[in-house]
Formats: C-alpha cells, sequence, structure tokens
C-alpha cells in the first residue's frame, strides 16, 4: 500500500515540476521597441576585438535614456503597462564587449560573439521601468550589402530594476535586435577581408559600424499557479528522497 502511495506521490511531484518546465518553455515577446524616428543611427560598435557595441546618444537631455523610442508591451504585460505611442520612452544598451575576432562562414556571412552589457528602458517621465545584465550574445549579417544584420543574447539575461521587474521572472529575459543601414548600406565589413577564393571559415576584426535597429525582449511571468506546482512539486520529491534515507 506504501509503495502505491509513494508512487501516486512521485507521479504528481513529476507532473508538478513537468509542467513547470512547461512553462518556462512558454515564454514570449514581452516588449517590442522601435528605436527610429530621429536623424542619427540607433546603435554603434567602436570595432575590432574588444570593441564596444551600445546604442548612440540621440542628445535629448529631456529623456534618461540614450534613443527615444515607442514601446509596445505584449503578452502578460500586456495589462499592466500601457503602450508608449509616441517616441517618448528611451532606452539604453551599453557595455557589449566584442569576444574575440569574428568569423566569416564563406565568404559571406560573419558571426562576432559579445559577453557582459546591461539594458535600460525608461518610460516618458524617466522612471525607470526595466533594467537587465546581459551575458553573451551574437551578432550575425552578411558582409557587404544588405545592411542588414541581427543581435540575439544566447543566454537567458537578469532583471535587475524598474517597475516591471515584479512581473517578470528574474533570470528570463532574451533579446533580439534587428540592425539594418548598417554604415549607411556599405554593410558590415572585416579586418583583413576574406582573399578572392575564400575559405570556408575565415577570421577578422570586425570593423566599426553604425545602424538603426528595431528591438524585441521576450521574458517569462512567474504566476500564483506555476509558483504553487513548482514549490509542491519539489516539496514532494523532497519529501520521498527524505523517506528513502530514512528507510535505509
Amino acid at each position: 500500500m506504501y509503495r502505491y502511495i509513494r508512487m501516486v506521490i512521485f507521479g504528481i511531484a513529476t507532473c508538478a515540476l513537468m509542467s513547470a518546465m512547461g512553462h518556462l518553455a512558454s515564454a514570449g515577446t514581452i516588449i517590442k521597441l522601435s528605436l527610429g524616428g530621429d536623424s542619427t543611427a540607433d546603435v554603434e560598435f567602436s570595432g575590432g576585438a574588444g570593441g564596444i557595441l551600445s546604442t548612440v546618444d540621440d542628445g535629448n537631455a529631456a529623456t534618461t535614456g540614450d534613443q527615444n523610442t515607442a514601446a509596445e508591451f505584449l503578452d502578460f504585460l500586456e495589462g499592466v503597462a500601457p503602450d508608449i505611442i509616441a517616441s517618448t520612452a528611451s532606452f539604453t544598451m551599453d557595455g557589449l564587449v566584442a569576444d574575440g575576432t569574428a568569423t566569416v562562414f564563406g565568404g559571406a556571412f560573419v558571426v562576432q560573439g559579445f559577453t557582459g552589457g546591461t539594458l535600460d528602458l525608461y518610460d516618458a517621465g524617466n522612471t525607470l521601468l526595466l533594467s537587465g545584465d546581459l551575458d553573451t550574445s551574437a551578432l550575425a549579417g552578411p558582409l557587404g550589402p544588405p545592411a542588414t544584420g541581427g543581435l540575439f543574447t544566447t543566454s537567458f539575461s537578469t532583471v535587475t530594476g524598474g517597475t516591471l521587474a515584479p512581473y517578470i521572472v528574474a533570470d528570463s529575459l532574451t533579446l533580439s535586435m534587428s540592425l539594418i543601414d548598417i554604415n549607411g548600406g556599405a554593410g558590415l565589413t572585416v579586418t583583413p577581408p576574406p582573399p578572392v577564393v575564400p575559405p570556408i571559415l575565415h577570421s577578422g576584426g570586425l570593423n566599426p559600424f553604425t545602424a538603426d535597429a528595431t528591438l524585441s525582449i521576450d521574458g517569462e511571468v512567474p504566476e500564483p499557479a506555476f509558483l504553487a506546482l513548482v514549490t509542491m512539486g519539489s516539496a514532494l520529491v523532497a519529501a520521498i528522497v527524505r523517506r528513502r534515507r530514512f528507510r535505509g
């Protein structure tokens, strides 16, 4: 009888934990930002291994962040924060450090890794809505025209503050940024450039660039039901483990 009860309890615990994992897997886009709306570039890279990728200060002293932006709040944030239709919110991304040289595939497609960095989003009244620490990221795109590319985080980022922080699982953030008009249409370049007959892989320093950008942030909500499942599942598994130890 005890064995049967133990199996049932263990099954409930397993289901609870599996359901929790399912919630984590369902994280979706929660914020969309369009950094355009001014005549200057949105982001810039200083170039080379150890170079810094960051947003460009648009010179608007009335807003705290570098880039004024509209902000669309989606998914579970839709009922928490009203969309900012006009470009009166502001956003800063800073301190992404190029991790070594870039890799060029087939002489045409370049990938550059980055480490670290921070992000900050402010509303129209310069109240901090969200801040976070980035871990590892990658920038990818073709060499030369069509002067497009993308930056995306390759590990979960961590929420560090802001009024939206309590609504987001702290270590569930991911970021993706679409880049257009890189270097005014010239696109990405590396030094030294790939030879005329390019190898499969070529290494070079990613040269400085500027670009316009749009941005998406994904995250997960700590739902009460989700938290209850995690707590119940963890407690039941721990109880079973302790019982087994006592029974020797």
